[in-house]
């Protein structure tokens, strides 16, 4: 499964901001404060947002903004972009600017310690991933999500609330497990591909598909197909 590039953790960061004025990222953030982080503010490049506050925190500025700060002290960003292909742009930006990516967990889910996971994750309420898991960067397990023992999620992946992976099954760089969708023990989904709402992923499912229904049918390409 390809990993793409390696994003830096963050260590001893002086500010934490969330890249993403969004509902997606408002939860991001309340999990880094329930974490114990001091969130200094959120990251957006839409002129609109800018100015903005969101859970009493502003919204200071874009790419160009962050850039500057990151020349003044030692910043940090935590990812809170829903779509996949945003986040990876985003992460990259991060990555060219030096400012290291966050890992969060939030205090109720539960990880295995045998587990990997990767830099600028977030873990979201109620999350279990189990032993042996590797959970690649910038990866959403989101509300209730369920990895079991020995998975590989890859980089950049979104795994929707109440969505489950059995045992040894995968899923690739950019793809979607919806929400209450599953993968049965063994079987891998490719990368850059969709897997719908309460869909059953029974087979193996190739790269840059939607696949949707029980059990799980290809419907169509993906988007962003030329991009993986």
């Amino acid at each position: 499964m390809s990993t793409g590039t390696s994003i830096p953790p963050a260590i001893g960061v002086t500010e934490l901001y969330v890249y993403g004025a969004s509902g997606h990222g408002k939860v991001v953030a309340e999990i880094a404060l329930a974490s114990g982080h001091q969130v200094h503010g959120f990251i957006d490049d839409s002129p609109s947002a800018i100015g903005r506050c969101l859970l009493g925190l502003p919204v200071l500025g874009g790419s160009e903004w962050l850039a500057q700060r990151a020349r003044q002290c030692k910043v940090a960003v935590a990812l809170g972009v829903g779509d996949n292909h945003a986040r990876h742009r985003i992460a990259e930006q991060c990555r060219q600017l030096g400012v290291p990516l966050m890992t969060l967990i939030h205090p109720s889910a539960i990880v295995s310690s045998s587990a990997a996971i990767g830099n600028g994750t977030v873990l979201m309420a109620r999350v279990v991933v189990n032993a042996d898991a590797t959970i690649g960067d910038g990866v959403i397990l989101n509300s209730g999500a369920i990895v079991e023992h020995d998975c590989c999620v890859g980089n950049h992946a979104h795994l929707s609330p109440n969505s489950a992976m059995g045992g040894a099954s995968s899923i690739g760089m950019l793809s979607w497990l919806g929400m209450g969708a599953a993968i049965i023990h063994g079987v891998c989904v490719g990368a850059n591909s969709v897997v719908g709402a309460g869909a059953v992923v029974i087979h193996d499912l190739p790269d840059n598909i939607v696949a949707v229904g029980v059990p799980a049918r290809i419907s169509r390409r993906a988007a962003h197909a030329q991009e993986s």
